[in-house]
């Protein structure tokens, strides 16, 4: 397939392809600037940018495709019923205003800007000049990283707390040092991938220098929850693809091969790179029920429901921001003294399952076994009805525009993510996925109109 998409311009979708991008570019960039000394606020920019956009879109983009609009509407619907389930869950829970609307844009902002995406005609000059500013954007966070990993320990680009290998996060590195590098490889390799398979008039070499810097770029960052999410998401799409049982016996075949290599790998080499995972393997002990381990990273599972103080709560958990997300978990710990006097409201249950990351040792060993992770932050605030509001979304994203698997992947590969921290509400990872998405339904649609063109 051809990366660049010919057609005729359409100056309104110029006009909103490029809303777009500056959207995305509001999440993909702040953190950058505040690493350098602007103040934290620009991080809440995007809260604002992208629901605006989207509004722009809806109102101003004429989708002429039956499927497009129908994908729109199903994805806004299904907004409206999360949007009620926030809302329901603050009133009972008495949460602030600010945690209902900081809460719902954390969730619902990747879905705002993929509807965006689905709702203008791209095509054209318009559609390559969009994919070149996101690929160059990509481009200069994995360089970025690339020459953090060097520039660092020569002492020569800033450190701002956190180890060297926290600091080796492109443009998603914190001024308190986070886990930005984990998002920045993820996107760095999401970026390689669809590079490698979908840019096919490139050369392969350089379709795997991309590939093998992304891979890099992991590696010097210490981001082994990435490969271990990968892994994951990569082994799940490879059984929801089997349609029989000979299939499944071929793809489980590999799979079981590759396991028992690494693993063999991890226990009887010697190679600094294999080092971060030996050190987890061979602490089997740790990993059974009563585990070290088990116990951290289930600790929400025991903390939230104590706070329960009606059947309510199990419908509709302890409220937006409450619990263990990434509002409760960490925004409103960080930026207490802006939220708080702006109407946002703590709960104690937040505070008390971070609590066990800081008496004990194996979470501040590694994020892996923390207990603030998206699915359970999900279930925490809005209980099992905002959760099922929720995966009602995503799965119509499944179904509705992935058009490939690339596209699956992109999806369990977060997905698995979502059980390791909360990078499934951070706008940088989540707003690269559905732009990847977004321009994988185009250039599909594109293809299914030049086949019917030359039929």
């Amino acid at each position: 397939m051809s990366y660049r998409i010919v057609g005729r311009k359409s100056p309104k979708s110029i006009d909103n392809s490029t809303l777009i991008l500056f959207g995305y570019a509001t999440a993909f960039f702040p953190r950058l600037f505040s690493y350098f000394g602007v103040p934290p606020t620009i991080n809440f920019v995007h809260f604002l940018t992208i629901p605006i956009i989207f509004i722009i879109a809806i109102f101003t983009a004429k989708p002429r495709n039956t499927r497009q609009i129908a994908i729109v509407w199903e994805l806004v619907v299904a907004l409206g019923i999360l949007l009620i389930c926030t809302i329901a869950s603050a009133l009972i829970n008495e949460a602030g205003a600010i945690n209902v609307f900081l809460q719902y844009i954390l969730q619902a902002e990747p879905f705002l800007l993929l509807i965006a995406i689905m709702s203008i005609p791209m095509q054209g000059q318009n559609f390559y000049k969009f994919k070149n500013w996101l690929f160059g954007f990509a481009l200069f966070n994995l360089l970025l990283a690339i020459a953090q990993s060097f520039l660092i320990p020569l002492g020569i680009y800033p450190r701002r707390g956190g180890t060297i290998a926290d600091n080796i996060a492109g443009v998603f590195a914190s001024s308190r040092g986070s886990a930005g590098n984990y998002v920045s490889c993820s996107v760095s390799l999401y970026f390689a991938l669809y590079f490698f398979l979908v840019f096919k008039k490139v050369p392969l070499w350089i379709r795997i220098t991309g590939l093998l810097a992304a891979v890099y770029q992991t590696q010097v960052s210490d981001s082994k929850q990435v490969f271990l999410a990968f892994i994951v998401g990569a082994i799940i799409l490879l059984i929801t693809k089997s349609d029989n049982p000979k299939k499944l016996l071929i793809y489980f075949t590999v799979t079981i091969i590759f396991l028992t290599v690494s693993f063999w790998a991890i226990k009887n080499l010697e190679a600094d790179f294999l080092t971060p995972y030996q050190n987890w393997i061979n602490r089997s002990h740790i990993y059974g029920p009563d585990g070290e381990a088990t116990q951290t990273k289930l600790a929400a599972f025991r903390i939230i429901p104590t706070h329960f103080n009606s059947p309510l709560n199990w419908l509709f958990g302890l409220g937006p921001g409450h619990t263990v997300g990434r509002l409760g978990g960490w925004m409103m710990q960080k930026y207490s003294d802006l939220l708080v006097p702006m109407g946002g409201t703590l709960h104690p249950a937040s505070a008390e399952v971070f609590q066990v990351v800081r008496s004990g040792w194996i979470a501040k060993q590694s994020t892996i076994f923390f207990p603030l992770f998206t699915w359970v932050g999900i279930w925490g605030d809005q209980g099992i009805v905002g959760l099922g509001a929720y995966i009602y979304l995503g799965s119509i994203v499944w179904r509705k525009v992935c058009v490939d698997d690339l596209g699956r992947f992109l999806i369990l590969s977060t997905v698995v993510l979502g059980f390791i921290l909360t990078q499934m509400e951070e706008p940088g990872h989540m707003l690269t996925i559905v732009c990847l998405l977004g321009l994988r339904w185009h250039e599909e649609q594109e293809r299914r109109a030049q086949n019917q063109v030359n039929f």
